[in-house]
This record gives C-alpha cells, structure tokens and sequence, in this order.
C-alpha cells in the first residue's frame, strides 16, 4: 500500500466530529490539515445534473432495448400484454409474504449484529422497514401495470426512494444496511415467482429502485448544488459520472479474472445476477468517492460506506482480499480514464478510502 500513498501527499480535511459512542462508525481519520478546493471554469450544478441524466436514460433505454430483443425471441411474448394484470395480480400477491421472508432471511443474516456494531435496536423497526419495503416496489409494480417506461421510474417515486434512504441513514448509517438487505430479498424473490420472459420485463423496474435505495444521489446532488458554479470538484465528478457504468463493468471484469472460482454465499463471480450486484457496488464506491470530493471531506466514507461494509461484507461471504483488489482495480481505471486535472481531485480520496480498506486494517 506504500506505492499508492506516495503518489500523493494531500492531505485530506478533517470530518464532522462523529457521534460519541462504541459503534464501529465512531473510529475516524484524525489529525488530517483542512484544505479548500480550488476552482476551475466550465461547469455548473445544472450542467452536471444533465450530464447524469443523459447517462442514466442512456443505459436504461440500452437495457430495455436488449430486454424487447430478448423478450420478442420468446414463445411465450405473444401472450404476455393480456398476462400484464395477471402478472401485477402475482407481484402484488406475492410482495405482502416476500418482503416478511426477506426480513427473516436478513434477520438470520445479521444476527448478533445489533450488539456487535452497538446500534441501538430501537432504530430496527421490523414492521416499518418491511412497510417502506412493500410501499415501493409496490410503486414499482403499480408503474409496470400502467405501462410506465423504465426511465419514468426514477422520476415517479425517485423522491420517495431517496427519502426513505435519508430517513435510515441519518438515524443511523448501519440502519441502512438492514433495509438494503431487506430489499435485496425481496426483491429476489419477487423475480422468483416469474417466467424468464416476464422477469425480463419487470427487473429494470426493480432496479431502479434498488439503484437509488443503494446510491446516495440525493446526498450527490445537494453536495453539487453547494459547489462554487466553477468548481474543480465539480468538473471532475461530472466526468467520472460519466463513466462509472464502464469503470465498473471493467473492475469487475478483471477482478473476477483475478479470484477465480471465487464464490459468496450468493453465488459465484461469474453468475449473472453476482455480476449485476457486483458491478452496481463499484458503482456505489465511486458514487461515495463523487459526494466525498463534492464536500470536501471523507465523512461520508468514515460514517456511512465503511461501517455498512464492515457489517455486510463478512456476513455475505464477501472476502477482504476480493474488496482490496477491486479497489486497487478501480484506482488504476479511474487513473486511467481521467485526465489529470481531474485526478489530482480524487487522488487523496481514492488513495485514503483504498488504505481504510486495506489489509493493514483487517489484518487482526
């Protein structure tokens, strides 16, 4: 871990003082210098919200069009706009018992979790977790029934979805990772109850809820919005944003390559569905790596990626060694695709968030 904390000596700014207490959360970077972004000319918070749009319509218009070719292939798709009501009817039934299977599943999951990371267990409210759980992807499901296209979906309940996320997260980041769990299950057992052919019509729908439920946009965007209008910062996340989907397929490519036979207790690396949620971490890692250089701090990091992690990761069979690599990976595309303005930007944050996960850290 030498080589990469020489390739920069800026220092990082202190975090927000974190809450007093035992939790895992409260063990943060200290003795760090403040340093105040400097500026640059070209971007603007409207500019870079445009910017994620055009990419995220881009990649769900890309998936739709691969879902339409593979689903007018099937035999049974000539059937399927009369199943439509009857699909939502199976969703709808099937919704009210899988989000209460999921929660037992994510119960035997992180068992002895509330004690070992000191959350307070009044913040674990089973049946409010499982009602948020049902209340969107019902919204999902209600929006597959009306025909919404995908892409409408993150404008429709996109607001509800992020608030839900702030709710959790703001109690206790730890919270979070109970109810992302939560609607992981649920999830996989709404697509359980469907043919191929309809489960390839309705997981986009899915997705885009887990998408928001997962990465903090919200948090991204009122970070943006308190950026000087030709702020550095601001540039150089705007084109990383443009590229995350890509950084991360090829992280995962290649980290797969590098751990092979690899298998979590989901599944192997090369299954398809690992992939997908695979990928979408490396997703979230940079989304965190965005809002630390929007606010100038690690904090987001130190209070909420980390602790999450250190809670999920071991009990999902998710191996140190495999996060440390992929982050290495990740390090050398983002240093590879970026211009160097832009890396000067995120090297402090990507070279600390790579040693708080290294394994001098995990070592004991």
């Amino acid at each position: 871990m030498a080589s990469i904390s020489q390739l920069s000596s800026k220092s990082l700014p202190v975090a927000d003082e974190i809450q007093q207490g035992d939790s895992f959360a409260s063990h943060s970077i200290m003795g760090l210098d403040t340093h105040k972004l400097p500026e640059a000319k070209g971007v603007s918070v409207s500019s870079l919200a445009v910017s994620w749009a055009k990419k995220y319509y881009s990649i769900v218009a890309a998936r739709k069009k691969q879902a339409q070719q593979q689903f007018s292939e099937s035999p049974e798709s000539r059937n399927f706009e009369g199943n439509r009501a009857k699909i939502v009817d199976k969703l709808t039934d099937t919704l009210k018992v899988a989000s209460e299977i999921a929660w037992s599943r994510v119960e035997a999951v992180l068992e002895g979790q509330i004690e070992q990371q000191a959350i307070d267990p009044s913040l674990i409210n089973r049946e409010e977790i499982v009602a948020d759980t049902r209340a969107l992807y019902r919204k999902a499901i209600d929006a597959y029934g009306d025909r919404e296209p995908v892409f409408r979906l993150s404008v429709l309940v996109g607001k509800d979805i992020v608030q839900v996320r702030r709710k959790y997260s703001e109690t206790d980041p730890l919270v979070l990772g109970f109810v992302t769990l939560e609607f992981q299950y649920t999830s996989k057992i709404l697509l359980g109850c469907l043919s191929q052919s309809d489960r390839s019509q309705f997981a986009p729908y899915l997705k885009v809820v887990d998408d928001y439920l997962h990465i903090p946009y919200g948090e991204i965007n009122e970070a943006a919005a308190n950026q000087p209008p030709n702020s550095k910062a601001l540039l150089a996340v705007q084109h990383l944003l443009q590229q995350t989907t890509q950084i991360a397929s090829a992280v995962y490519d290649r980290a797969s390559a590098q751990h092979p036979g690899y298998r979590s207790n989901s599944g192997y690396l090369s299954d398809r569905e690992i992939k997908n949620s695979g990928i979408r971490d490396v997703e979230i890692f940079q989304s965190y790596l965005c809002w630390c250089v929007l606010e100038g701090s690690i904090r987001a990091v130190q209070q909420e990626l980390f602790p999450i992690c250190v809670m999920l990761y071991p009990k999902l069979h998710v191996s140190w060694e495999l996060v440390q690599d992929m982050l290495l990976i990740l390090f050398r595309e983002i240093s590879d695709r970026l211009p160097a303005e832009d890396l000067i930007v995120f090297l402090p944050y990507l070279r600390t968030v790579t040693e708080m996960f290294s394994s001098d850290v995990f070592e004991n």
